[in-house]
């Protein structure tokens, strides 16, 4: 129970972020829509309700079609980086190093925290999808 309602709250949380930032970018900062955003919990309710209305999908199967947009999306990024990379060049005066000068210790601290819990969610995650495989797994058998 704990590691299911854990996986949950994280993912509630990164979709609901991830849902407001994708409003921010298309309504440009209240620039073009002239529409107040929601706040970060009317956020996490909005990305909750969807979750629960893709629960009632019959099975995976009925998403194919968001699945291959996804991958199609996932697909024309990535080459559209490459190609730009490529064609673009370096640009001139342009460091690549870290910049850490005016940084503290506990800005410093924080930093490597925050690394780590984004390590911490991507094995979550990967180790909740193994889980789900073995659950399924176990019910064909």
């Amino acid at each position: 129970m704990y590691s299911s309602g854990g996986a949950c709250v994280i993912m509630i949380i990164n979709g609901g972020r991830t849902l407001d930032l994708l409003f921010k970018t298309i309504c440009d900062h209240e620039a073009t829509c002239h529409v107040q955003s929601l706040t970060g919990i009317e956020w996490f309710l909005v990305f909750t309700c969807v979750a629960i209305l893709v629960a009632q999908l019959p099975n995976l199967n009925s998403m194919v079609g968001v699945s291959l947009i996804g991958a199609i999306t996932a697909i024309g990024y990535c080459t559209l980086i490459l190609v730009l990379s490529i064609t673009k060049g370096r640009p001139i005066d342009i460091s690549y190093g870290q910049f850490d000068v005016a940084k503290s210790n506990m800005e410093k601290i924080s930093d490597i925290l925050n690394a780590l819990g984004i390590i911490a969610l991507a094995f979550r995650g990967h180790n909740l999808i193994l889980e789900i495989q073995v659950s399924i797994y176990n019910i064909l058998i």
